[in-house]
């Protein structure tokens, strides 16, 4: 299989008060070309922290203290800022949670366009031409009038539209679209995920950072389950759904409405801050197939029914 992006023994973290916790645990992973690839868990899990790894764009106190991430073979740790600047935003693009933090305010989306890297060295009327097909690609309607509207003069799924369109005129290879549908309506949040199956079915890669599962199972490819930094369970998408196998995973699934109106099933408790140190698996205190083994020592990522789990119950 062709792999894009290959991580290797990455460990992240943050300083605070002086002490360094880890948000990133020892995390191996790998993508394939041409498909879409979810990171789904709970809010403070790791999922935004990885995307902000592969990206160089972690906070000052953040700290990767060893790994590597291979993109098309070459270890982006190893290069240069100005280096990085070339293929972020480029080879490499991000899709936000929240478009408007990525547009600027004070320019119209036609100045914004024509500032993405790849038209900078062409004609501007050559350059008008890509931006009308990319916003075309998105299905963007009226593309004169959106050329021409500041960024709080669209709706936030025509930001996101907007957004996706850049990728487009990059080229990039490798999208990385972290909870791109968080702050908009269902029926707006459909169609920005077709969109991105409209990119997959054109070559690109696309590692979705999401909390829903629904998603997962109708979307991705491929789905890593994270826990408090530590990767639980790895699964083609359907085989996670059809059988799960970590506990996380289960309790996640079961809090999903179903239509045979099932009583919802909550996870008890909360999960745990970054700076509360946990002896074993982290997940041991809201479990209920806790065993003793469990409270006082890590378990390792295994292969086990065509995915990994990392969880004594398999050991």
């Amino acid at each position: 299989m062709d792999k894009i992006l290959r991580i290797e023994n990455l460990n992240t973290g943050f300083i605070i008060e002086n002490n360094l916790y880890f948000a990133l645990n020892n995390i191996n992973l790998d993508f394939e070309r041409g498909k879409i690839h979810a990171l789904a868990g709970e809010s403070g899990c790791g999922k935004s922290v990885f995307i902000n790894t592969i990206l160089k764009l972690l906070p000052k106190n953040a700290r990767i203290t060893s790994g590597k991430i291979y993109f098309n073979e070459l270890n982006l740790l190893d290069i240069k800022e100005k280096d990085f600047n070339k293929i972020r935003g480029s080879k490499i693009s991000l899709i936000p949670q929240d478009p408007f933090m990525s547009l600027n305010p004070l320019y119209k989306i036609e100045n914004q366009l024509l500032e993405v890297n790849s038209l900078k060295n062409i004609n501007k009327k050559e350059a008008k031409e890509i931006i009308k097909n990319s916003l075309n690609e998105v299905k963007i309607k009226n593309i004169e009038n959106v050329l021409k509207s500041y960024p709080h003069e669209l709706s936030g799924g025509m930001k996101q539209r907007v957004i996706i369109a850049m990728a487009l005129i990059s080229n990039a290879e490798l999208i990385l679209a972290d909870e791109p549908t968080t702050a908009l309506d269902v029926s707006v949040s459909n169609s920005i995920l077709n969109l991105l199956l409209d990119l997959k079915n054109k070559g690109k890669t696309i590692i979705l950072i999401t909390h829903d599962l629904s998603i997962v199972y109708n979307y991705c490819d491929s789905a890593t389950i994270m826990y408090l930094g530590d990767i639980v369970e790895k699964a083609p998408s359907k085989e996670l759904f059809k059988n799960p196998k970590h506990p996380y995973t289960k309790a996640l699934l079961e809090a999903l409405p179903t239509k045979k109106g099932k009583k919802l099933e909550n996870i008890k408790g909360q999960i745990s801050p970054i700076t509360e140190i946990i002896e074993g698996c982290k997940f041991h205190s809201r479990c209920k197939y806790v065993k003793k083994i469990c409270t006082t020592k890590k378990p390792s990522l295994n292969n086990h029914c065509a995915r990994e789990v990392a969880c004594w119950l398999y050991e």
